[in-house]
């Protein structure tokens, strides 16, 4: 990771970073004029210039760029992929708590194939997979459970299963294509799911409720290892559960 001088507090203008940078507040990201990206938490766009709004590391992929900071609380950002738990039911709308400082709605027609007729029946504490396809400081975040051709893709109400919190910084790391994190799950177990929100919670569903626990207890602890170390982790949980 590329690094500034301690002493270095004045606003630089860069272009996009091959490699994880730290980033202050003030700071600029150029944009190519025929690049379009998604702008992530720590981001505002103003007067054609992408600026920094919160200190942290700058990272980026093919398709998106967004500032890497542990929040303590997520802010809500249009296509992010999260994890909400159903509070209660407004007419037609869900009031869902995503962890953010607004409580979001989801619509109860957000689901492939529902209808006014024939939609789910969510009840209070229920789970659900959604994205968010509206957000703004000043107003309740909007969720849907279909991408953008009404198709669920993964989104989904998650039954059974059991959801863990951690930090937002875990949750992008297991996001990350070929993340190191799950190399391990995947050589030790046959048969488990993960739903990881962008909002610091990840669902765990396997084939039996030991392995469940062993996966949650793995993740709760592999944030700051070094891949080297992960599945010596991940051995030591095992054993450990008997």
């Amino acid at each position: 990771m590329e690094e500034r001088s301690g002493t270095d507090t004045s606003s630089v203008e860069m272009d996009i970073p091959t490699a994880p940078l730290v980033v202050v507040s003030g700071d600029v990201v150029r944009i190519p004029e025929n690049k379009t990206m998604l702008i992530g938490p720590g981001l505002t766009y103003e007067n054609n210039r992408v600026r920094v709004t919160k200190s942290g590391v700058l990272r980026s992929n093919n398709k998106s760029i967004w500032v890497d900071r542990n929040n303590r609380r997520y802010v809500p950002v249009i296509e992010e992929r999260v994890i909400g738990v159903v509070l209660g039911r407004l007419l037609d709308d869900y009031r869902v708590d995503i962890g953010s400082a607004h409580v979001a709605i989801l619509s109860s027609v957000a689901f492939e194939g529902a209808t006014q007729r024939n939609k789910p029946d969510l009840k209070a504490g229920s789970l659900v997979y959604a994205r968010i396809i509206a957000a703004n400081k000043d107003v309740e975040p909007e969720l849907a459970c279909v991408n953008k051709k009404g198709k669920s893709n993964g989104l989904q109400v998650l039954e059974n299963g059991f959801m863990i919190t951690c930090s937002l910084g875990l949750c992008r790391k297991l996001r990350t294509p070929k993340s190191p994190i799950l190399k391990p799950l995947c050589k030790q177990f046959q048969l488990f799911e993960l739903c990881i929100g962008m909002n610091g919670r990840v669902w765990i569903s396997s084939d039996s409720t030991k392995h469940t626990i062993i996966i949650s207890m793995y993740l709760k602890q592999c944030e700051d290892l070094p891949p080297g170390d992960l599945e010596s982790l991940l051995k030591q949980v095992v054993k450990s559960s008997g």
